[in-house]
């Protein structure tokens, strides 16, 4: 055989079918073509049906230089050459094609015009025609060809360079993935500096196939209604991901001779107990009514679904594992065998799960390897729950080291650091969710610890280790028991001194500042109270909004909201209504497309020309903050009549509940944020109408110095300590202090600790910002009260900054 002429693969459910078919073609043409079978299940293939995994194999014998030809008998087959399209090389991918040809005549005569060294598109051609002899013989006329529309003249496209230093790994994946699903229209995404692709953006695990990095551009194509509004909406997501999603510093480390990898910083040592899986409960028996197997699989997905919110809530991990649970490759292959093979769920789901394994284990990126572990933990609570897998049962006993093979993430998740003094993983990596998740609850770790312990014939008794170097010791001396037991005394009155901390820093003859978190999830706002914050000062209703093809109601949103409150109870929290628009598009809001959304219908704005969708919110923002010190507060406010509109909102929203006999909190204060100008400049005469003040400086920069602050060659003008943004921060804080309204900055600039001494030098006393920023705030402004004050050469804004 040879591979200069175009090659063919038949996909066919019986493997009789498809060998007596390559049989009969290969009568014609000899050994001219090279023509491939990936017909029928089981080992060798003696059951109908289809496998992905049978044709990528396939297509990677037949398809040489001149690519391959893939024919079908059924539709199912088609979803399984459609799945090996999204796994197979993109080389391979891109010069394969897949024919709506008759199988047996249509196999014939493809061979045969590629044995004549017909072309790619000449032999799929050829196969289409297939039945064009037999039609004249019989004097049927055959059917009209139906137009098709050429994408090159319909198709909106847009290029975009990836910034995220990490490239795009699975929870940008994610993103993409969950945003693409709300728009009408059909959407692929295109590595234009290394060829791969297109890929659709319906599956994490196809996009894995793109190995994507850090400075690749994207091409994000799409035709459909909606078209033009999705391909913006992914470029600005492609643009943005970013440092949110970078692990911290240690876990680019890698294991050294005589270490693991350092994972979550602190020294622990104890008894040693290993934890222990049960097997799984997997049987191969078939069933009798696929549709009824199919509502169980639907029913166990739904279930882990709630289980994967309550665990994350609403945040980037929870998306992704969202995503990774009903993704296409996974999806397809499990429904195919359990309709076409009479496979029960779980051993059709366990299929699917492995053929994506598979794909992510062989990605480039590192990132993408590492969401095995994920996909696994995944697979398990849908195994649980369709009662083929035992519930995890971590040891019991008293405080110890754990030692896991590979830890899961919902296992690190139900960790009690209480009960578990640190980790020692075998085989995990530092980008693992489970690493994330530990240095989340400050547990000590240390992965990639096999070469460590691989000679030992069982766990031993005692472990030590410093979860800062990637040092392990197995049964330690009595000096290093000693010194470790020090070394974990010092580290433990350090976090006692740091829990002391209630979000307030007191400079000597100045202000007292208070510390807040913005936070978008229960998750966030638990990091938010464990990192000693005041409060939460704001809180990011459109979180709760995205990811969905409808608004959450009433009843839905007052349970979120809830939720929050519940996880930092006896705190202020400030809570921003809908800020959707410019890059926070919501599709089933159906906002006409605008030639500059960030100037458009976003904010306030949208949300007054949705009086219905503001006053559900509000109601359920009351019935939330029953008891509670919450606060409202409207965002992209311009004029005094936003404020006026949106509190007889509120006032119909509570006279609602009244009127329902529903509890709920009033009377309550009401904010804006400052983020235009012209917000700013009359905040002297919207003091009336409001209870304080907040100044987003990201968006009131950007405005300000006319750049969008995600244009990659603006970075500069990206600058909230830009003497004309100050100025505006000092007009506020005058208006504010005059007036006796608190005034607080909670953009990003906040968790910068030059900036927030700037801003305390214009007389802000309250910051807000991400978390993890606190500490480092908090030690800044501390520092800053320990200088010697100095005589200022200046006055205003310049002179605070410096």
């Amino acid at each position: 055989m040879s591979k200069t002429t175009v090659g063919l693969v038949l996909v066919s459910h019986s493997r009789a079918l498809a060998e007596a078919t390559r049989k009969l073609a290969t009568q014609m043409t000899g050994d001219a073509v090279i023509i491939e079978c990936a017909a029928g299940v089981g080992e060798a293939g003696e059951e109908l049906g289809t496998d992905a995994m049978a044709i990528v194999a396939a297509l990677e014998r037949a398809a040489g230089a001149q690519g391959a030809v893939v024919l079908m008998d059924l539709g199912s087959a088609l979803l399984s050459a459609e799945t090996a399209l999204e796994l197979v090389d993109a080389s391979i991918a891109a010069k394969t094609r897949l024919s709506s040809g008759p199988f047996v005549e249509g196999a014939v005569a493809a061979a045969v015009r590629a044995a004549g060294g017909g072309s790619l598109d000449e032999v799929a051609a050829e196969a289409r025609r297939g039945l064009v002899a037999k039609e004249e013989q019989l004097g049927e006329a055959a059917p009209a060809p139906v137009p098709v529309e050429k994408t090159a003249e319909n198709e909106t496209w847009e290029d975009a360079e990836i910034v995220d230093p990490h490239g795009l790994h699975a929870r940008p994946a994610a993103r993409i993935v969950s945003r693409a699903s709300q728009f009408d229209a059909k959407i692929t995404v295109e590595n234009r500096t290394n060829g791969k692709g297109p890929r659709t953006t319906d599956s994490v695990i196809a996009l894995a196939g793109l190995g994507a990095r850090c400075g690749h551009v994207l091409r994000i194509a799409a035709t459909g209604r909606e078209a033009e509004a999705a391909v913006r909406a992914l470029a600005a997501l492609v643009r943005e991901a970013g440092t949110k999603d970078a692990p911290p510093p240690q876990a680019t480390a890698e294991a050294t001779k005589g270490r693991g990898i350092p994972i979550a910083a602190g020294v622990a040592v104890g008894p040693c107990v290993r934890l222990q899986r049960a097997t799984l409960r997997l049987s191969d028996h078939s069933v009798d009514d696929p549709a009824a197997e199919l509502e169980k699989l639907t029913a166990a997905l739904d279930r882990v679904e709630r289980e994967i919110r309550s665990a994350f809530g609403r945040d980037d991990m929870a998306t992704m594992h969202g995503a990774l649970l009903r993704d296409p490759v996974i999806l397809r292959t499990a429904r195919e065998l359990v309709t076409e093979s009479r496979h029960n769920a779980a051993i059709a789901y366990h299929s699917g799960v492995n053929r994506a394994a598979e794909a992510l284990a062989s990605a480039d990126d590192p990132y993408m390897r590492a969401r095995v572990a994920d996909l696994r933990d995944i697979e398990l609570a849908v195994l649980r729950a369709l009662g083929a897998a035992p519930a995890v049962a971590l040891p019991e006993g008293p405080p110890a080291i754990l030692l896991a093979d590979e830890l899961l993430p919902s296992e690190a998740a139900r960790l009690d650091p209480a009960r578990v003094l640190g980790v020692v993983d075998l085989r995990g990596g530092p980008t693992s969710h489970a690493a994330i998740l530990l240095r989340g609850a400050g547990i000590p770790a240390v992965f990639g610890a096999a070469a460590l312990l691989q000679d030992l014939p069982e766990s031993p008794a005692r472990l030590g280790l410093d979860g800062g170097t990637g040092e392990v010791w197995i049964d330690p001396a009595p000096a290093i028991t000693a010194a470790l037991e020090r070394r974990r005394a010092e580290e433990r009155a350090a976090r006692l001194s740091a829990a002391t901390f209630h979000g307030k820093v007191t400079i000597p003859s100045g202000p007292t500042v208070e510390l807040w978190a913005n936070a978008a999830s229960p998750l966030e706002a638990r990091a938010a109270k464990e990192a000693g914050a005041f409060g939460i000062g704001l809180l990011r209703t459109e979180m709760f909004f995205l990811d969905r093809s409808d608004a959450p109601g009433e009843d839905e949103q007052a349970d979120l909201y809830a939720e929050v409150l519940a996880a930092f109870p006896g705190a202020p929290i400030v809570i921003r209504t809908l800020d959707a628009g410019g890059d926070k598009r919501l599709p089933w809001l159906h906002v006409p497309p605008e030639e500059n959304p960030y100037l458009g219908l976003r904010g306030i704005r949208l949300s007054l020309d949705r009086p219905d969708l503001l006053e559900t919110q509000l109601r359920a923002i009351l019935r939330a903050g029953r008891g509670r010190d919450v606060r409202i507060m409207i965002p992209m406010v311009s004029t005094a009549s936003e404020i006026e509109a949106t509190k007889a909102i509120l006032a119909r929203a509570a006279n609602a509940l009244d009127a329902a006999g529903k509890p709920h909190l009033w009377p309550v204060p009401l904010g804006i944020m400052v983020e235009v100008p012209a917000a700013a400049l009359l905040a002297e005469r919207l003091t009336p109408h409001v209870d304080f003040f907040s100044i987003g400086t990201n968006d009131l920069t950007q405005y300000t110095l006319a750049a969008e602050r995600g244009h990659p060659r603006l970075a500069a003008l990206a600058d909230a300590g830009h003497p004309a943004v100050l100025d505006l921060v000092g007009r506020v804080v005058k208006a504010g202090q005059a007036a006796g309204r608190a005034v607080s900055v909670c953009g990003e600039a906040a968790a910068d600790p030059k900036l927030a001494a700037t801003f305390v030098g214009l007389g802000i006393t309250r910051l807000s910002m991400g978390p993890a920023a606190i500490a480092r705030v908090r030690a800044a402004l501390a520092e800053e009260a320990t200088r010697p004050p100095e005589t200022p050469k200046e006055t205003g804004p310049a002179a605070a900054r410096r």
